[in-house]
């Protein structure tokens, strides 16, 4: 574990951070940050109801992990990355494959420049038999082998395919000795495809403070506790400038890209995941910044970080400044996700609807209201959903998966916000009421990997 000590010790000002902090707050579902320098943590924070023991997705931040495990694999002989891709799968080839497929390297996947001018997942996700290997070599080629970056998510599925194809197993219980392990992560999921493979690319989750300890590893050559863990050589290439990725809009999207992390703007490198999940590492700096979100504009985020952290980074320690960090601590306890704006109405309720035939299977709801908590119950084909919130604050449900909280907008109309702790999602169960008939409609803050639901209304 890293050891905790005030900002000023490691030359950044509380009223740095303190700012920092406030402009953060500033934004649409930040969930938590930590920030290391000189190898301590500096400063943490954690919007309620989010807490700093539970896992979040990581989305596209896995890619980096992924790439960590062919590194590995490389130094251990068992692979080479310009090995090509066609030949960890022969069987899996198309009798008239494009030729360009066998030129596809293990490199030009971690670069992002196989040959795709889209996404492939676009091409593997719909096959039927569930075998996304098979649908990548079917997808069509545009470019040449490594002459054009273009973001593939399905590329770093195929580099999670050869690792378990070559080696035997699957990408986590490979990294479990020789990376988690090390870092103290703890049992974490990831996600896999129809036939078992983890998808490379996404669907990883780590704590806030997992994430800060990968950070801290990558800045320190890939040492930890003074123990060589990621092959130095490899870690170079994988963080370093490889492709040009300039035609991408945001600035700090096209700083250049390595073997699936993200050059940044100040000579930084990062891993990063959909709606702001970091890993960033600030060499120059000897910092390293973490952070779980829920943003639609992740550039938002590191544009704070650059404007107040950044020039605020001393080469010594700074005076102790106990008012400051005494101001500081009351920020980073009073971080929270704004609560839905209470409007002093409360109802008592108890009442059971039956609902109009519908796509998600739902037969029945039932709603318990009065004047402290609100409760709500839908069931039917699938296991019941129950979700029970407090007004005015968050009500943790017994198995710490999320956090609801609920306001009547008027006496016809019911709102229960969910915030899900391993998710960037917010959910708002808006309930309306006309006479003795109901509908139900969610609504979520972020439609990615989200299953939409039909508006639901009682018979």
């Amino acid at each position: 574990m890293l050891p905790h000590t005030t900002p000023e010790s490691v030359g950044i000002s509380s009223d740095a951070v303190n700012e920092f902090a406030r402009r953060l707050a500033e934004l649409e579902h930040p969930h938590s940050f930590q920030l290391i320098r000189h190898g301590k943590i500096a400063a943490e924070g954690y919007f309620k109801p989010y807490r700093p023991d539970t896992a979040h997705m990581l989305f596209s931040l896995s890619k980096s992990f992924t790439s960590i495990a062919i590194g590995f694999a490389a130094a251990e002989g068992r692979l080479s990355l310009d090995e090509p891709i066609a030949e960890f799968f022969p069987e899996a080839l198309p009798e008239e494959v494009d030729p360009r497929y066998r030129k596809i390297s293990i490199r030009h996947l971690l670069t992002m420049s196989d040959g795709h001018d889209r996404c492939a997942l676009e091409y593997m996700l719909p096959a039927s038999d569930g075998d996304w290997v098979k649908a990548y070599f079917r997808s069509p080629l545009v470019y040449e082998p490594g002459s054009r970056f273009v973001y593939n998510s399905g590329g770093s599925y195929m580099l999670s395919a050869a690792l378990q194809q070559r080696i035997g197993v699957d990408l986590l219980t490979y990294l479990r000795p020789r990376l988690l392990d090390a870092l103290d992560i703890g049992d974490r999921k990831w996600e896999r495809c129809p036939r078992g493979v983890c998808t490379g690319g996404w669907g990883f989750e780590l704590t806030t403070a997992e994430i800060a300890r990968f950070g801290q590893l990558l800045l320190d050559g890939g040492k930890w506790n003074g123990v060589q863990i990621i092959p130095p050589d490899y870690l170079r290439e994988a963080t370093a400038f490889q492709i040009d990725n300039s035609m991408n809009d945001q600035p700090d999207w096209k700083q250049g890209y390595g073997f699936q992390f993200w050059r940044c703007r100040h000579n930084a490198f990062r891993g990063d995941g959909a709606f702001g999940q970091y890993a960033v590492v600030m060499p120059e700096q000897d910092a390293v910044f973490a952070a779980t979100s829920g943003l639609r504009n992740m550039q938002n985020i590191l544009d704070i970080l650059w404007d107040v952290l950044l020039p605020a980074m001393a080469p010594a320690p700074l005076p102790p400044a106990a008012a400051a960090h005494a101001a500081l601590s009351a920020r980073l306890e009073q971080l929270a996700l704004p609560l839905p704006a209470d409007t002093g109405l409360r109802r008592t309720l108890h009442a059971e609807w039956l609902l109009e035939e519908n796509s998600i299977g739902a037969h029945r709801l039932l709603i318990d209201s009065d004047e402290t908590l609100c409760r709500f119950t839908l069931s039917g084909d699938r296991p019941p959903l129950t979700i029970e919130a407090d007004f005015e604050k968050w009500r943790d449900t017994p198995d710490s998966t999320f956090a609801a909280a609920a306001v009547w907008k008027s006496a016809d109309e019911l709102h229960i916000q969910t915030a899900n702790y391993a998710t960037p999602f917010l959910y708002t169960f808006i309930f309306r009421f006309d006479g003795a008939e109901i509908q139900l409609e969610r609504r979520t803050n972020l439609y990615f990997m989200t299953t939409e639901w039909p508006i639901l209304r009682s018979h």
